[in-house]
């Protein structure tokens, strides 16, 4: 077959290439946006943020739930870096002090500053935590930080100090995950934990209709990005607060799923 690129037609590739797009995803992602701004590489991450945060929102509202506050506050962070109307130094805290709860979170990493520790009381204390998807705040915090690093702000944490360029690591994050939930969602049967009936069951899935859709989202979301002019991000965010990364029937299989 010919080389993979990140526009590579998904639905064309076998089993076996199909595992190994996904595997250098983030990396096909660089070389396709090699040339573009940080600005573009943000937009692309924040489309996909966004069409998973839908669908995380869809699913709660149908159990009458909304999203917590922060998950809102942090894509319209995000979005305003990209209308032009803040800079990384006007959120280098927020950013700072999220990236730390998400940790906390995530991987049991104890809040260290009395500020950490404020914001976890404003955003996260008696908050139900299945409306949070710590996909999108942990990416979201990422690339936040990224932005911080980029334009010399203060970054608290060694491993994103020194950043000179936006990454997709939420590509690979998100596809993962997705990867994992299509074993449900698209009935492939998984005869036990043991590792190996796992990794059957994830590769089986990566050639199903269902996973293929997702990664045609993904794609048209770069594509997208970088076909947008900064003067109509507008009207691109308003067309994707209505697209969601999983069909609709399948958004509370995929709450709870996750939850």
């Amino acid at each position: 077959m010919s080389e993979l690129t990140f526009f590579s037609d998904f639905t064309s590739l076998s089993q076996k290439d199909a595992g190994k797009w996904v595997e250098k995803c983030s990396t096909l992602a660089e070389a396709a946006l090699k040339d573009s701004s940080h600005e573009v590489h943000v937009l692309a991450n924040v489309l996909l943020l966004e069409q998973y945060f839908n669908t995380w929102r869809q699913g709660l509202q149908k159990e009458g739930k909304e999203l917590a506050p922060v998950v809102s506050i942090t894509m319209e962070l995000l979005w305003d870096y990209l209308f032009g109307t803040k800079t990384p130094s006007e959120f280098d805290s927020y950013a700072n002090c999220l990236y730390a709860c998400t940790l906390e979170d995530l991987v049991g990493e104890e809040l260290t500053t009395e500020e950490q520790n404020e914001f976890y009381q404003k955003y996260f204390n008696h908050i139900d935590f299945q409306t949070i998807p710590w996909v999108v705040l942990s990416s979201a915090a990422v690339l936040m930080l990224e932005l911080v690093s980029i334009y010399g702000g203060k970054v608290e944490f060694d491993e994103l100090k020194d950043c000179d360029e936006v990454s997709f690591l939420v590509i690979d994050d998100m596809l993962n995950q997705l990867n994992d939930v299509c074993v449900e969602l698209a009935g492939i049967e998984c005869p036990s934990c043991f590792a190996k009936d796992v990794i059957k069951a994830m590769d089986e899935a990566l050639v199903t209709p269902l996973f293929q859709s997702i990664v045609s989202k993904v794609q048209k979301s770069f594509l997208d990005a970088m076909n947008t002019e900064p003067q109509d991000y507008e009207k691109l965010r308003e067309a994707y607060r209505q697209y969601a990364i999983l069909p609709e029937e399948f958004v509370c299989d995929f709450l709870d799923y996750e939850t």
